[in-house]
């Protein structure tokens, strides 16, 4: 067997996801129709959305992209963004103004 380094060096120097990789989902509230349709295609029920807000708990999210599959205005997309660490778990959730 060989020797030598078999891991990363992360955190010293940042992984590059693969493209494909599902990160965390992004909302653009300007597209947004509150249609509830990302609310209920989550498997997970980590979206939320209420008559002025829109909240994801990032804790709960698999990263699937089913939401940002079935929004039909386009208003949710995959990023690849990964690091989500938070010392406390309200730190996970994003709350999302919705526009009138």
């Amino acid at each position: 067997m060989g020797k030598g380094v078999v891991t990363e060096r992360y955190p010293n120097i940042p992984y590059v996801p693969h493209d494909g990789i599902h990160g965390a989902p992004s909302f653009n509230m300007d597209k947004c129709r509150s249609d509830k349709t990302c609310e209920e295609i989550c498997p997970t029920d980590a979206i939320h959305i209420e008559p002025d807000q829109l909240c994801i708990d990032l804790g709960l999210c698999i990263f699937c992209g089913d939401c940002a599959l079935a929004c039909p205005h386009h208003a949710v997309t995959m990023t690849n963004e990964f690091e989500l660490a938070s010392k406390r778990r309200k730190g996970l959730v994003r709350v999302h103004a919705i526009k009138q």
